[in-house]
């Protein structure tokens, strides 16, 4: 079974075995991360998380039921399976991605690692105490054990430990320097900010001038963002579509010149991150600012394809769960579509004019008045029919007020006979007031 087969039935057994078992290093890697995935995730119970006894008894793994680590049948859990991957695996980036997997689950199961493979115990320890031993481990001759620390502190959050981990930035090990770098981020002192734009601007390794770029984003001061904007042409495609995933945490109007250069990026995935972080900008706006952001946001993308633009934002509109983004991805559609993906645009506005937030919906009105779509009339006659699924009596209002700016001879008609056999007094006053604006039945439309 393929690893995207575990991760999709949540076989942690299998993938237990895999990390184990697979000689293929990249394989054992991708396991550890998707472990780590599993601890993340919002809807996976915590005993899902316990290997079976088949599987223990498979594997050789040790039954120590008095050290809380297992369940009541006894044995190991994920968390000392990956510890164990910690202390033993031959590569260094299965090494490192079960650090993050431990990361991932808690700061307990980085202090699992440091009690594991130094002579600390930090069980149960305080907060000050947990940073001095994780300080104190940033120096230790085991890069694995530096990486532990460096993520510990990050998880403390202490800016008292931020000249720790900055020295350690420069630490030989590039594993060891993007987690110092991750660890500031999650601090965000500001003081980080010149140490971090030296790893992004000399680093040689691309993992650290990533993780050095996301913790700038993190940050959020105009100095962090200054740096950013002033590496967007890093040579490595991974770090540029970084550059323009923490460009979307500033809610400035500044990142949005570069965003829009990063919509002609010859990746594709870099042109999507940016449109999505141009969104993350208008959601960030400061309320009294975001109406002077999005028509600087909209003026500077009326300039780039419709290809980069159109579905991104379409994909915001009907996929996104953040009711900010759909807001300004349902505004921006109005200003920027053209005739390049207008079904695209088209079916995702009429989709959100049942959105529960009514300011969602309204945007979404707002926009489809907009189009020059010869088709709009046709959709939207058929969602007032209930032709288009189930839809319910707001969104066929807001159809019905849209026909009234946009409709034609064939919506006359059709509301003329609308009016007598609709048995919702909503959408009868509705369809009224749109024949009313289109000359009334019989009449000529203005």
């Amino acid at each position: 079974m393929s690893l995207y087969e575990l991760e999709r039935q949540r076989d942690v057994d299998e993938l237990v075995e895999t990390l184990r078992r697979s000689d293929n290093p990249s394989i054992r890697r991708r396991a550890a991360e998707i472990i780590g995935g599993l601890f993340e995730s919002d809807d996976v119970d915590e005993s899902e998380l316990l290997l079976d006894s088949a599987t223990e008894n498979e594997l050789g793994m040790r039954v120590d039921p008095e050290d809380g680590s297992g369940d009541e049948r006894g044995g190991e859990s994920v968390v000392d399976v990956l510890v164990s991957v910690v202390a033993g695996d031959d590569s260094e980036a299965v090494r490192a991605a079960a650090v993050d997997a431990l990361d991932q689950h808690s700061r307990d199961a980085l202090e699992r690692v440091v009690n594991e493979l130094s002579e600390n115990d930090l069980d149960t320890a305080a907060d000050w105490v947990a940073a001095q031993t994780f300080e104190e481990v940033l120096d230790d001759e085991k890069p694995e054990l530096r990486m532990a620390a460096a993520t510990g502190l990050g998880r403390v959050g202490d800016p008292g430990v931020t000249a720790s981990l900055v020295e350690r930035l420069g630490d030989p090990d590039p594993r060891v320097r993007s987690r110092c770098a991750r660890a500031c981020g999650r601090i965000g002192d500001p003081r980080a900010v010149e140490p971090l734009e030296a790893r992004l601007r000399e680093d040689a390794n691309a993992e650290t001038r990533r993780a050095a770029a996301a913790a700038l984003g993190e940050i959020g001061t105009e100095a962090a963002l200054s740096v950013l904007l002033d590496a967007d042409d890093d040579p490595e495609a991974s770090v540029r579509r970084v550059i323009a995933d923490s460009l979307g945490e500033f809610g400035s109007v500044k990142p949005v010149e570069t965003l829009v250069e990063y919509l002609e990026d010859e990746y594709e995935a870099i042109r999507r991150t940016a449109m999505f972080s141009m969104v993350e900008i208008l959601s960030n706006a400061p309320a009294q600012r975001s109406h002077d952001v999005r028509e600087a946001t909209a003026d500077r993308l009326e300039s780039a394809m419709a290809d980069e633009v159109v579905p991104p934002l379409s994909e915001i509109l009907t996929k996104s769960s953040g009711t900010p983004q759909r807001r300004n991805a349902a505004w921006l559609l109005g200003r920027v579509v053209g005739t390049d993906h207008r079904d695209t645009a088209r079916d995702a506005l009429i989709d959100a004019l049942d959105a529960e937030d009514a300011m969602t919906a309204q945007f979404a009105a707002t926009s489809l008045t907009r189009l020059d779509d010869p088709d709009l009339e046709t959709e939207l006659l058929a969602l007032v029919r209930n032709e288009r699924g189930e839809a319910p009596e707001t969104a066929r209002a807001k159809a019905l007020f849209i026909l009234g700016k946009v409709g034609g001879d064939e919506t006359r008609e059709e509301l003329g006979e609308f009016v007598d056999r609709t048995e919702s007094d909503t959408l009868r006053e509705q369809a009224f007031s749109a024949l009313s604006k289109l000359g009334g039945i019989g009449g000529e439309v203005p």
